[in-house]
């Protein structure tokens, strides 16, 4: 039955279907029982067309796979990735540690202007799209980490801490940070600048903003100096609905 299915899928968007007017690059299907599901629960099976689609942006050629996540508004994702760079304030003496970097976009396009840059990102395809951009343009000084940002943050910043500083970008899901990353942000005397992009400012980004600007609380273990909310930059990057992206700079 899920032969037929592919085979009418395909027949649908690539032979005698009206989806060919879609002229669509990749066709992939996964077999799910849930709503939603990674590659490793259950892998992506490319039926018809190229693996990846691949973007310019910014000067950079962008390798995207069918489980990472990309900006939908490629000149909108642009002038996000720009106001990110501009608030930043990365020079050839900072470390530009990028959080729940998807394919890496920010911090490579940022790459030139520091010394290193550190990405972790949950999901395996989205790093191994960032190593190929990075490689593919020449870019050097980029590390890349899968896994959680709880769990890879501390042992990270420990042996980064040598007195350089960094400077921190976020670009969480609508779920916003994990509690123990906040905890590594916060404890983390180097980072001075954090860049917060947020698609869902409300919910679990206000409670995010919270603790990152809160006085030290012991029983949180939110011990380092709190942040100060300096700036806030609304990107549409969604035109004609209500939503938009926040930029959030903080320092301290």
């Amino acid at each position: 039955e899920l032969c037929v299915q592919k085979e009418t899928v395909k027949e649908f968007f690539f032979t005698k279907g009206p989806g060919a007017v879609c002229d669509l690059t990749s066709l992939y299907f996964q077999e799910s029982t849930m709503t939603r599901c990674s590659h490793q629960q259950s892998p992506y099976q490319l039926l018809f067309g190229e693996p990846h689609i691949f973007e310019d942006l910014l000067g950079l050629k962008i390798r995207i796979s069918p489980d990472a996540f990309f900006q939908i508004n490629t000149s909108g994702a642009e002038m996000l990735y720009q106001t990110v760079g501009e608030l930043s304030g990365v020079n050839s003496n900072t470390i530009l540690l990028d959080i729940c970097c998807g394919t890496g976009v920010i911090g490579l396009s940022l790459a030139q202007y520091t010394s290193q840059v550190l990405g972790i990102e949950l999901v395996e395809q989205a790093v191994e799209d960032a190593r190929w951009t990075a490689a593919f343009n020449g870019i050097t000084n980029c590390e890349f980490h899968t896994g959680r940002a709880e769990k890879i943050l501390p042992q990270l910043l420990k042996s980064k801490e040598d007195g350089q500083l960094i400077v921190a970008v976020v670009n969480p899901a609508r779920a916003g940070l994990h509690h123990r990353v906040i905890q590594a942000i916060r404890n983390c005397r180097a980072i001075r600048t954090l860049v917060f992009v947020s698609c869902k400012p409300q919910g679990e980004t206000t409670r995010n903003v919270v603790e990152l600007c809160c006085p030290p609380n012991s029983a949180k273990k939110l011990l380092g100096e709190p942040f100060v909310l300096r700036q806030a930059v609304p990107v549409d990057l969604f035109p004609h609905t209500p939503h938009c992206e926040l930029v959030l700079l903080f320092t301290r």
